[in-house]
């Protein structure tokens, strides 16, 4: 019998990690996800072929609220479309999928630019309205089709009408190249989702106004946080999954979120109670605030930076507290978040940035950002380093380095929070089959046996609505059931874990 994977204080080391995996491995991987560097270009040709099928929806059901079916000005976009359609529908029908407001071509996340947002919104709120949670387009699919489809879709009244009178409705226009799938809501899910966006709405209001007005919206932030903190108290699975959203577009809002949600989980393993926790909260997604000093076009450089590039990124700790400390009339906090913005690049023992040439004690909650804020920086794909690294491996780097630049009680409550075995790792179970972690062990004693969602059968192919597995389940002679025998590195097969917390 295969052991299980062992862990002791640390998790597997990253040499272990990047090993060669086993022939099978390298089999069922894949099938899901390893892609050479052909591949990541056919992978990427693919997602933007779903970017330009659900913009051409987005057109279609926008001059359907105008124009009748047969209106020659929606010639070009219905024949853009199918064009999109014959492409991907190929070999198996084209499914735009929508789960808790994110995109998907099929198994696929289609991440959406800030410029793309108000595109892809007709669609999900179309979609939401009509409670619908894919559309399937097959190769068989018409130019007729697609017209009587967005033409009921754009014109029917959603609040007076099912799905289902929808569905009769193509059915008795003849439609049979595209089916229409109803949307299934997970709640915790859902609000987790819900509350995640609307933190980083908050961040990115704050950033323009910073830019543009020189001014800070504190009070959406503030009621977006306490609406997390709540939620942190009862499924803080859910919010840390969220974390494994990775689009580079949207780093500065996401990363922002992230840090907070990681800070406070963190500052909830050290004790800290719920007033002070929003406290953290905020000060976490105010920690980058001073980026909003530095030109567009130097933070999205996707080349290196140059000697005085770098000093303005190196600047930013400094901006920030400056803002911060500006800010009137909200108590001691802007205090406590300058401090906390001038402190999450300096290090424990200091080696980081800004350089001080006199006496300085870090503060708590600025040994709690350094934390969060490298692990979610290296474990994101950035504007100028696209492939993020895996989760496993980001601990190792960091658990090296405890006690030099991260406090090492800390980096152990960290540890705690993701777990020895991170959230959103693909994992290969005994049985052969492969899973991602969706939250650590509740019992550190069993760390090494988290709760997980089993992602393909044990021949490597993908499952839909794979079972849910707490690997701390024992059969009835005391031995566990099923255990994990290898971290796969994910990131190195291009295998997105993140459309299994949305």
């Amino acid at each position: 019998m295969t052991e299980p994977l062992r862990t002791t204080t640390s998790v597997t080391s990253a040499a272990e990690a990047s090993q060669p995996i086993l022939t099978h491995e390298q089999s069922l991987t894949k099938k899901i996800a390893r892609g050479s560097e052909a591949g990541d270009i056919f992978d990427q040709q693919v997602l933007m072929l779903g970017t330009q099928l659900v913009t051409q929806l987005s057109i279609l059901i926008k001059m359907f609220r105008i124009h009748g079916r047969t209106n020659a000005a929606l010639d070009n976009p219905v024949e853009t479309a199918m064009t999109v359609i014959a492409t991907l529908a190929h070999e198996e029908p084209a499914s735009i999928r929508l789960q808790n407001d994110f995109l998907f071509l099929g198994q696929r996340h289609l991440k959406v630019t800030s410029a793309q947002m108000p595109v892809f919104s007709i669609v999900i709120d179309t979609f939401n309205k009509w409670n619908i949670g894919g559309v399937s387009f097959a190769s068989t699919t018409t130019a007729r089709d697609l017209r009587e489809f967005a033409f009921h879709l754009a014109s029917l009244d959603a609040t007076k009408h099912s799905l289902e009178t929808l569905r009769t409705t193509l059915y008795t226009q003849s439609v049979s190249g595209i089916a229409i799938e109803e949307r299934r809501v997970l709640r915790g899910k859902a609000t987790a989702k819900t509350r995640y966006a609307n933190a980083a709405a908050a961040v990115g209001t704050l950033i323009q106004d910073s830019r543009e007005k020189g001014t800070i919206g504190f009070k959406q932030a503030k009621r977006a946080i306490q609406s997390i903190v709540d939620l942190m108290m009862n499924d803080e699975a859910s919010l840390l999954g969220l974390t494994t959203l990775r689009c580079h577009d949207q780093y500065t809002h996401n990363h922002s979120v992230n840090v907070s949600l990681l800070s406070m989980a963190l500052g909830n393993r050290a004790g800290y109670p719920k007033v002070e926790l929003a406290d953290l909260g905020l000060a976490a997604l105010f920690h980058d605030l001073g980026k909003a000093t530095i030109p567009m076009e130097v933070l999205n450089k996707p080349g290196e930076f140059t000697e005085d590039e770098w000093q303005m990124m190196r600047n930013h700790p400094t901006e920030g507290a400056l803002s911060l400390a500006q800010m009137r009339g909200i108590t001691n906090l802007p205090g406590r978040m300058a401090s906390a913005s001038f402190e999450h690049h300096m290090n424990l023992d200091y080696s980081g940035y800004p350089k001080l040439n006199v006496p300085w004690k870090l503060s708590m909650t600025g040994r709690i950002l350094m934390i969060a804020d490298c692990y979610d920086a290296m474990t994101s794909s950035r504007v100028y380093r696209r492939e993020p690294m895996s989760p496993a491996k980001v601990l190792n780097i960091m658990f090296a380095k405890a006690g030099a630049s991260f406090d090492p009680t800390l980096m152990k409550l960290f540890m705690t929070c993701v777990g020895i075995i991170p959230i959103g790792s693909l994992v290969m179970l005994n049985t052969n089959e492969l899973a991602i972690v969706l939250k650590p062990a509740a019992d550190q004693a069993e760390a090494e046996y988290p709760y997980v969602k089993v992602i393909t059968d044990p021949s490597g192919t993908p499952v839909d609505n794979g079972r849910e597995l707490d690997l701390r389940e024992k059969d009835e002679t005391g031995e566990h059931c099923h255990w994990i025998i290898r971290l796969i590195d994910n990131t190195e097969r291009k295998f997105d874990t993140s459309r299994y917390f949305v």
